[in-house]
Formats: structure tokens, C-alpha cells, sequence
């Protein structure tokens, strides 16, 4: 599998944190599952290829659509291709995808939906982004002038991104009350605003990218899983592994040793901190 990220313009990039495409070799016949952890971003993918099975929690295999959003994930999803993979997926930054979809975020949460029956109007516009020509660099070209139209016509309060950035970049280490308080905001109303922008509470959001930053850590090589337990911000080894067995239902040890391929590919391990959309104002009062 070639996986490849491109980072959106300038005027996207405070909504998207990069553009990706995965695409098979000719000679690959691979089909096995693969895990998808949660990483506290909402995704939306655009399958030209063939289609993807996933492994429902009951062990039902359905047919994914070919054109979905990913809603926010609190569990890993297994998903199998079927034959020659061309996707493209647009990741957003938590909170980034205020311009593009209504519904509340939450209620998107561990679902995979598709696109026309969230925004048949966007779904429209996308299918005609794809058939501008067959090169998945003009197809993205043409994807990122529908979402830029839409992003330049959004006229909602965007500052809840730079709360989340914030959290991003400090990898999730920070309490609800000094979230709150850096916010300028209760509790209460933080909590009410990262459900439906986020798609999660604060709390369990920053869980998710504590539970990330293990793979980053791993790959930094720091020793041994009590150093790297409190490295990220867990009390202690048995902390680390009581999330790990919650988000992705298996130990550090077993999938970290299976997560050199499309699983890593996912995680957080590889992203700059830098990706988080630019700084609009002070981080106190931000929501008013």
C-alpha cells in the first residue's frame, strides 16, 4: 500500500489538517483486516477504487459506501479491502468540520455515514470533483476548490479550533477545569461545545490523544513501558494499558507490533505538531 498525506492551502488549512490518498500496488492481493484506532479527528473519505468491508462489533461484515464521513471513533474499526485500493480522505481538524456538516458532531460519533444522506448537496459537488480527470493530484485539486467555496462562505465563531490545537499540541496533557479556565468558559458549557463541534467530550478527547501520543513515544524509542507510561501523562503502566484495551481493544505490546503498516499509517505517530491550524487569537477567553 503507498499512503501519502498533502497538506491543504492556506485558506483551508485552519478546517483540514492534510489530504490523503492510499492507493495498492498491482501485485497486491492483500485483504486481511486491519485495525483503525480512534485519534480525535473526523474524517471524510472518497473510495475510487474498490469498496472496503468492515467487521461490525457483532462480527457482521458490511459493505462500506463509497462516499462517507468517518464520525469521531472511541473504538477501533476493522476494515478489509476487496480488491484495488484508490482512496482519497480528507482529515479534519477536531472541530474543523463546522463549515462542511450541520448535524451535531455527537451524534456522528462511532458511525460511519454516508455523505448523501449528511449533505447531498457537498456529496454532488465531490462526485464532480472525481470526474474531473483520473489523476488522484487533480482530483484533490478539484476536491480542495469545492471545500475551500464552502469554507470562505462560513460565517460561525471558529474559535473553539485554537482550544483544541492547544490541547493537540500539549498532546492532551491539561485538566477540564484549566481547559475551561483557559477558555474563559464553566465546565458545563466547554463540555456542551466539545460535543457538538468536536464530537467529543473534553475529557474523553484528551484521553484519545494521550492514548496517541504512546505511538509517537514508541517510535521516538524511549525505554521501557513505565518510562513511557508517565512520558505521556498515565500514573503508571497499568493506566496505559487500561486505555489501550478501551480505544483499541487489545494490549501496547500486541499492537504495537502489528501497527507498521496501514494501522500506523493512521496514528498520530507521524504528525507534526505543526499541523494544527494557526493561532487567531490568545488562548484565554476564547469562548465567550
Amino acid at each position: 500500500m503507498r499512503y501519502c498525506e498533502i497538506k491543504p492551502q492556506l485558506q483551508l488549512r485552519r478546517f483540514v489538517e492534510c489530504f490523503w490518498t492510499l492507493e495498492s500496488d498491482q501485485s497486491d492481493s492483500n485483504t486481511s483486516e486491519t485495525p483503525i484506532l480512534p485519534d480525535g479527528c473526523v474524517e471524510m473519505i472518497l473510495n475510487c477504487g474498490a469498496p472496503f468491508q468492515q467487521t461490525t462489533e457483532n462480527g457482521e461484515r458490511v459493505t462500506q459506501p463509497a462516499r462517507f464521513l468517518v464520525g469521531q471513533m472511541t473504538r477501533p474499526v476493522q476494515i478489509a479491502p476487496t480488491g484495488f485500493v484508490e482512496l482519497i480522505g480528507i482529515r479534519f481538524h477536531p472541530g474543523g468540520t463546522m463549515p462542511f456538516f450541520k448535524p451535531p458532531l455527537n451524534e456522528l460519533t462511532n458511525r460511519i455515514i454516508e455523505l448523501g444522506g449528511l449533505d447531498s448537496a457537498l456529496e454532488s459537488e465531490l462526485r464532480e470533483a472525481l470526474a474531473t480527470s483520473p489523476a488522484l493530484a487533480d482530483r484533490i485539486n478539484a476536491i480542495e476548490s469545492c471545500l475551500t467555496r464552502r469554507a470562505r462562505a462560513f460565517s460561525g465563531d471558529p474559535r473553539l479550533l485554537e482550544l483544541t490545537a492547544n490541547a493537540v499540541r500539549i498532546c492532551g496533557r491539561i485538566t477540564i477545569d484549566r481547559l475551561a479556565d483557559s477558555a474563559g468558559i464553566s465546565p458545563r458549557q466547554l463540555e456542551r461545545r466539545f460535543l457538538v463541534e468536536v464530537g467529543l467530550g473534553p475529557k474523553l478527547f484528551c484521553r484519545i490523544l494521550r492514548f496517541q501520543e504512546v505511538f509517537r513515544a514508541v517510535a521516538d524509542d524511549k525505554a521501557g513501558w513505565a518510562a513511557l507510561a508517565v512520558d505521556c501523562g498515565y500514573y503508571d503502566q497499568a493506566h496505559l494499558i487500561r486505555d489501550f484495551q478501551e480505544f483499541a481493544h487489545q494490549t501496547p505490546a500486541v499492537l504495537l507490533a502489528q501497527s507498521a503498516g496501514l494501522t500506523g499509517a493512521f496514528t498520530r505517530r507521524n504528525r507534526s505538531h505543526e499541523s494544527c491550524p494557526p493561532k487567531v487569537s490568545h488562548f484565554s477567553n476564547l469562548l465567550e
